[in-house]
Protein backbone atom coordinates (compact mmCIF):
# COMPACT_ATOMS: atom_id res chain seq x y z
CA UNK A 1 0.00 0.00 0.00
CA UNK A 2 2.76 2.26 1.26
CA UNK A 3 4.81 1.57 -2.53
CA UNK A 4 1.58 2.18 -4.50
CA UNK A 5 0.93 5.70 -2.36
CA UNK A 6 4.82 6.76 -3.23
CA UNK A 7 4.43 5.81 -6.64
CA UNK A 8 1.61 8.10 -7.23
CA UNK A 9 3.00 10.69 -5.64
CA UNK A 10 5.99 10.20 -7.65
CA UNK A 11 4.12 10.45 -11.01
CA UNK A 12 1.73 13.53 -9.42
CA UNK A 13 5.08 15.14 -8.66
CA UNK A 14 6.44 14.28 -12.23
CA UNK A 15 2.66 15.77 -13.83
CA UNK A 16 2.88 18.97 -11.84
CA UNK A 17 6.79 19.19 -13.01
CA UNK A 18 5.91 18.55 -16.77
CA UNK A 19 3.49 21.20 -16.40
CA UNK A 20 5.52 23.92 -14.55
CA UNK A 21 8.29 23.37 -17.56
CA UNK A 22 5.10 23.24 -20.42
CA UNK A 23 3.97 26.71 -18.87
CA UNK A 24 7.58 28.08 -18.67
CA UNK A 25 8.15 27.16 -22.02
CA UNK A 26 4.90 29.30 -23.42
CA UNK A 27 6.01 32.05 -21.49
CA UNK A 28 9.49 31.56 -23.01
CA UNK A 29 7.42 31.71 -26.41
CA UNK A 30 5.31 34.36 -25.64
CA UNK A 31 8.79 37.01 -24.11
CA UNK A 32 10.08 35.71 -27.40
CA UNK A 33 6.82 36.86 -29.98
CA UNK A 34 7.28 40.16 -28.57
CA UNK A 35 10.67 40.82 -28.52
CA UNK A 36 10.81 39.66 -32.17
CA UNK A 37 7.04 41.99 -33.11
CA UNK A 38 9.33 45.24 -31.31
CA UNK A 39 12.94 43.87 -33.04
CA UNK A 40 10.89 43.88 -36.40
CA UNK A 41 10.14 47.66 -35.82
CA UNK A 42 13.32 48.53 -34.85
CA UNK A 43 14.70 47.13 -38.16
CA UNK A 44 11.97 49.12 -40.12
CA UNK A 45 12.91 52.42 -38.65
CA UNK A 46 16.34 51.58 -39.17
CA UNK A 47 16.12 50.94 -43.04
CA UNK A 48 13.91 53.58 -43.88
CA UNK A 49 15.62 55.88 -41.84
CA UNK A 50 18.60 54.60 -44.11
CA UNK A 51 17.09 54.55 -47.17
CA UNK A 52 15.94 58.51 -46.83
CA UNK A 53 19.80 59.02 -45.93
CA UNK A 54 20.72 57.33 -48.90
CA UNK A 55 18.84 59.38 -50.51
CA UNK A 56 20.14 62.35 -49.18
CA UNK A 57 23.54 61.42 -50.44
CA UNK A 58 23.00 59.94 -53.98
CA UNK A 59 20.94 62.53 -55.17
CA UNK A 60 23.16 64.88 -57.31
CA UNK A 61 20.66 68.21 -56.77
CA UNK A 62 20.63 68.81 -53.61
CA UNK A 63 21.78 72.36 -52.78
CA UNK A 64 25.16 72.91 -50.68
CA UNK A 65 24.98 75.75 -50.41
CA UNK A 66 21.61 75.92 -48.61
CA UNK A 67 20.23 78.68 -46.81
CA UNK A 68 21.58 79.43 -43.18
CA UNK A 69 18.04 80.53 -41.51
CA UNK A 70 15.42 78.24 -41.99
CA UNK A 71 11.96 79.91 -42.64
CA UNK A 72 9.32 77.43 -40.32
CA UNK A 73 6.83 80.11 -40.63
CA UNK A 74 7.20 79.99 -44.50
CA UNK A 75 7.27 76.42 -44.31
CA UNK A 76 3.91 76.39 -42.56
CA UNK A 77 2.38 78.71 -44.64
CA UNK A 78 3.23 76.86 -47.75
CA UNK A 79 2.31 73.59 -45.90
CA UNK A 80 -1.14 74.82 -45.64
CA UNK A 81 -1.19 76.67 -48.84
CA UNK A 82 -0.13 73.41 -50.17
CA UNK A 83 -3.38 71.24 -48.62
CA UNK A 84 -5.57 73.51 -49.59
CA UNK A 85 -4.66 73.88 -52.76
CA UNK A 86 -4.93 69.80 -52.88
CA UNK A 87 -8.58 69.26 -51.08
CA UNK A 88 -10.00 72.21 -53.39
CA UNK A 89 -8.52 70.87 -56.79
CA UNK A 90 -11.87 69.64 -58.13
CA UNK A 91 -13.30 73.50 -58.60
CA UNK A 92 -10.16 73.71 -61.43
CA UNK A 93 -10.55 70.40 -63.16
CA UNK A 94 -10.48 70.14 -66.84
CA UNK A 95 -11.73 67.42 -69.17
CA UNK A 96 -9.07 65.48 -69.60
CA UNK A 97 -9.02 65.80 -65.29
CA UNK A 98 -12.48 64.38 -64.80
CA UNK A 99 -11.97 61.71 -67.66
CA UNK A 100 -9.15 60.14 -65.82
CA UNK A 101 -10.90 60.48 -62.46
CA UNK A 102 -13.87 58.06 -64.44
CA UNK A 103 -10.99 56.05 -66.02
CA UNK A 104 -9.80 54.88 -61.97
CA UNK A 105 -13.52 54.36 -61.12
CA UNK A 106 -14.11 52.29 -64.38
CA UNK A 107 -10.67 50.31 -63.97
CA UNK A 108 -11.68 49.80 -59.82
CA UNK A 109 -14.90 48.69 -60.99
CA UNK A 110 -13.15 46.30 -62.78
CA UNK A 111 -10.86 44.79 -60.32
CA UNK A 112 -13.48 43.56 -58.48
CA UNK A 113 -14.54 40.70 -60.03
CA UNK A 114 -10.80 39.60 -59.78
CA UNK A 115 -10.91 40.28 -56.02
CA UNK A 116 -12.36 36.57 -55.52
CA UNK A 117 -9.90 34.71 -57.26
CA UNK A 118 -7.24 37.19 -56.02
CA UNK A 119 -8.38 36.36 -52.45
CA UNK A 120 -7.51 32.94 -53.22
CA UNK A 121 -4.91 32.94 -54.75
CA UNK A 122 -3.19 34.51 -51.83
CA UNK A 123 -4.69 32.07 -49.39
CA UNK A 124 -2.68 29.24 -50.59
CA UNK A 125 0.81 30.66 -50.13
CA UNK A 126 2.12 30.28 -46.85
CA UNK A 127 5.92 30.34 -45.86
CA UNK A 128 8.53 32.58 -43.62
CA UNK A 129 9.29 34.63 -46.58
CA UNK A 130 5.96 35.38 -47.07
CA UNK A 131 5.14 36.09 -43.27
CA UNK A 132 8.67 38.57 -43.42
CA UNK A 133 6.84 40.67 -46.64
CA UNK A 134 3.87 40.76 -44.85
CA UNK A 135 5.32 42.54 -41.83
CA UNK A 136 7.76 44.51 -43.76
CA UNK A 137 4.21 46.03 -45.74
CA UNK A 138 2.45 45.88 -42.29
CA UNK A 139 4.96 48.67 -40.81
CA UNK A 140 5.69 50.82 -44.02
CA UNK A 141 1.75 51.50 -44.60
CA UNK A 142 1.23 52.25 -40.56
CA UNK A 143 0.60 56.30 -39.34
CA UNK A 144 3.81 55.72 -37.59
CA UNK A 145 5.74 55.09 -40.68
CA UNK A 146 4.51 58.29 -42.23
CA UNK A 147 5.40 60.19 -39.17
CA UNK A 148 9.12 58.74 -39.59
CA UNK A 149 9.55 59.98 -42.61
CA UNK A 150 8.40 63.12 -42.24
CA UNK A 151 9.58 64.11 -39.58
CA UNK A 152 13.17 62.28 -40.25
CA UNK A 153 13.65 64.34 -43.79
CA UNK A 154 12.28 67.43 -42.50
CA UNK A 155 14.02 67.42 -38.85
CA UNK A 156 17.10 66.80 -40.72
CA UNK A 157 17.10 69.95 -43.20
CA UNK A 158 16.42 71.99 -40.50
CA UNK A 159 19.58 70.63 -38.58
CA UNK A 160 21.97 70.17 -41.26
CA UNK A 161 20.29 73.25 -43.52
CA UNK A 162 19.85 71.26 -46.15
CA UNK A 163 17.01 72.58 -48.55
CA UNK A 164 16.17 69.59 -50.44
CA UNK A 165 15.60 67.11 -47.13
CA UNK A 166 13.19 70.33 -45.75
CA UNK A 167 11.41 70.35 -49.04
CA UNK A 168 11.25 66.66 -48.81
CA UNK A 169 10.00 66.39 -45.60
CA UNK A 170 6.85 69.29 -46.37
CA UNK A 171 6.04 67.15 -49.51
CA UNK A 172 5.46 64.05 -47.82
CA UNK A 173 3.73 65.45 -44.85
CA UNK A 174 1.15 67.50 -46.83
CA UNK A 175 0.44 64.50 -49.49
CA UNK A 176 0.17 62.10 -46.20
CA UNK A 177 -2.75 64.56 -44.74
CA UNK A 178 -4.66 65.06 -47.66
CA UNK A 179 -5.06 61.74 -48.82
CA UNK A 180 -5.44 60.03 -45.26
CA UNK A 181 -7.94 62.36 -44.89
CA UNK A 182 -9.79 61.63 -47.98
CA UNK A 183 -8.84 57.61 -47.03
CA UNK A 184 -10.26 57.87 -43.71
CA UNK A 185 -13.64 59.29 -45.04
CA UNK A 186 -14.39 57.12 -47.46
CA UNK A 187 -13.52 53.88 -45.78
CA UNK A 188 -15.90 54.88 -42.96
CA UNK A 189 -18.78 56.19 -45.14
CA UNK A 190 -18.04 53.09 -47.42
CA UNK A 191 -18.33 50.17 -44.66
CA UNK A 192 -16.70 47.77 -47.37
CA UNK A 193 -16.21 44.34 -45.55
CA UNK A 194 -12.87 42.87 -45.55
CA UNK A 195 -12.06 39.68 -46.56
CA UNK A 196 -11.32 38.40 -43.55
CA UNK A 197 -15.23 38.15 -42.30
CA UNK A 198 -15.65 36.07 -44.90
CA UNK A 199 -18.85 37.62 -46.12
CA UNK A 200 -17.85 38.48 -49.25
CA UNK A 201 -16.51 41.48 -51.21
CA UNK A 202 -20.17 43.09 -51.96
CA UNK A 203 -21.21 42.84 -47.97
CA UNK A 204 -20.97 46.67 -46.61
CA UNK A 205 -22.08 48.66 -43.34
CA UNK A 206 -21.60 52.30 -43.29
CA UNK A 207 -20.27 53.95 -40.57
CA UNK A 208 -19.75 51.16 -38.97
CA UNK A 209 -17.12 51.34 -35.77
CA UNK A 210 -15.67 47.57 -36.31
CA UNK A 211 -12.75 47.59 -38.17
CA UNK A 212 -13.76 44.74 -40.24
CA UNK A 213 -16.32 47.03 -42.10
CA UNK A 214 -12.99 49.47 -43.23
CA UNK A 215 -12.21 48.00 -46.09
CA UNK A 216 -11.98 49.86 -48.81
CA UNK A 217 -9.91 52.13 -49.94
CA UNK A 218 -6.79 50.87 -48.12
CA UNK A 219 -4.97 52.85 -45.84
CA UNK A 220 -1.50 51.28 -46.01
CA UNK A 221 -1.74 51.59 -49.29
CA UNK A 222 -2.17 54.92 -49.45
CA UNK A 223 0.62 55.01 -46.85
CA UNK A 224 3.18 53.45 -48.92
CA UNK A 225 1.88 54.97 -52.37
CA UNK A 226 2.82 58.53 -50.81
CA UNK A 227 6.16 57.62 -49.36
CA UNK A 228 7.16 56.13 -53.19
CA UNK A 229 6.24 58.86 -55.22
CA UNK A 230 7.57 61.90 -53.18
CA UNK A 231 10.79 59.68 -53.00
CA UNK A 232 11.18 58.49 -56.54
CA UNK A 233 10.30 62.24 -57.55
CA UNK A 234 12.87 63.85 -55.62
CA UNK A 235 15.67 61.80 -56.46
CA UNK A 236 17.53 61.30 -59.90
CA UNK A 237 18.80 58.19 -59.18
CA UNK A 238 17.35 55.00 -60.68
CA UNK A 239 18.26 52.43 -58.75
CA UNK A 240 16.64 54.65 -55.85
CA UNK A 241 13.48 55.09 -57.87
CA UNK A 242 13.05 51.39 -58.15
CA UNK A 243 13.68 50.69 -54.96
CA UNK A 244 11.21 53.59 -53.48
CA UNK A 245 8.59 52.24 -55.93
CA UNK A 246 8.77 48.22 -54.81
CA UNK A 247 8.54 49.47 -51.32
CA UNK A 248 4.42 49.94 -52.09
CA UNK A 249 4.85 46.91 -53.99
CA UNK A 250 5.90 44.94 -50.99
CA UNK A 251 2.68 46.71 -48.94
CA UNK A 252 0.52 45.64 -51.97
CA UNK A 253 1.45 41.98 -51.43
CA UNK A 254 1.75 42.41 -47.75
CA UNK A 255 -2.44 43.45 -47.33
CA UNK A 256 -3.54 41.19 -49.73
CA UNK A 257 -1.61 37.96 -48.08
CA UNK A 258 -2.64 38.77 -44.63
CA UNK A 259 -6.48 38.67 -45.68
CA UNK A 260 -6.94 42.40 -44.89
CA UNK A 261 -7.78 43.79 -48.67
CA UNK A 262 -9.22 43.27 -51.52
CA UNK A 263 -7.53 43.97 -54.65
CA UNK A 264 -9.67 46.82 -55.75
CA UNK A 265 -8.80 48.57 -52.40
CA UNK A 266 -5.46 48.62 -52.83
CA UNK A 267 -6.03 49.63 -56.65
CA UNK A 268 -8.34 52.94 -55.16
CA UNK A 269 -6.23 53.65 -51.89
CA UNK A 270 -3.05 54.36 -54.43
CA UNK A 271 -5.04 55.87 -56.85
CA UNK A 272 -6.14 58.07 -54.00
CA UNK A 273 -2.27 58.66 -53.39
CA UNK A 274 -1.39 59.18 -56.79
CA UNK A 275 -3.85 62.51 -57.43
CA UNK A 276 -3.10 63.70 -53.96
CA UNK A 277 0.66 63.54 -54.10
CA UNK A 278 0.85 65.18 -57.94
CA UNK A 279 -1.12 68.06 -56.43
CA UNK A 280 1.01 68.73 -53.59
CA UNK A 281 4.24 67.97 -55.88
CA UNK A 282 2.96 70.75 -58.28
CA UNK A 283 1.96 73.22 -55.63
CA UNK A 284 4.87 73.33 -53.62
CA UNK A 285 7.60 73.33 -56.58
CA UNK A 286 5.26 76.38 -57.76
CA UNK A 287 5.50 78.20 -54.14
CA UNK A 288 9.16 77.12 -53.24
CA UNK A 289 9.94 80.83 -54.12
CA UNK A 290 6.99 82.90 -52.76
CA UNK A 291 4.54 83.22 -50.29
CA UNK A 292 1.20 82.06 -52.25
CA UNK A 293 -1.17 84.09 -49.62
CA UNK A 294 0.92 87.55 -50.98
CA UNK A 295 -1.09 88.75 -53.82
CA UNK A 296 0.59 89.11 -56.78
CA UNK A 297 1.14 92.09 -58.91
CA UNK A 298 -1.35 92.23 -61.63
CA UNK A 299 -0.95 94.65 -64.98
CA UNK A 300 -3.40 97.03 -65.30
CA UNK A 301 -3.95 97.78 -69.19
CA UNK A 302 -5.31 101.52 -70.09
CA UNK A 303 -6.21 102.41 -73.86
CA UNK A 304 -5.14 105.92 -74.75
CA UNK A 305 -5.24 108.22 -77.70
CA UNK A 306 -2.00 108.66 -79.28
CA UNK A 307 -0.93 110.75 -82.95
CA UNK A 308 -2.17 108.08 -85.04
CA UNK A 309 -5.13 106.31 -83.45
CA UNK A 310 -4.62 104.96 -80.05
CA UNK A 311 -2.54 103.19 -77.29
CA UNK A 312 -2.56 100.63 -75.21
CA UNK A 313 -0.49 101.31 -71.82
CA UNK A 314 0.18 98.35 -69.09
CA UNK A 315 0.69 99.30 -66.26
CA UNK A 316 2.21 97.19 -62.83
Amino acid sequence: MGKVKCKAHFILKRRLYFCFLLKFHILQKNILLQHMNYLSKAVFILIFSTMGFAAYAMNDSISVDSINKQKITSDAIRFVDGVAYTVSSPIRWKGSDWLKVGAVLGGTALLTTLDKPNRNFWQDRNSKVWDGIERAGFHYGKPYAAFIMTGGFYLTGLVIKNEWARETGLMLGAAYLTSGALQTLMKTAVGRARPATDVGPWAFDPFSPEAGYHSFPSGHMQIATVSALVLGHRVKSPLLKALFYSTAGVTLVSRMYSDSHWLSDMAFGGAISWFCTKAIVRRMEESKYRNPFKKQNQITWTVTPARRGIGLVGVF
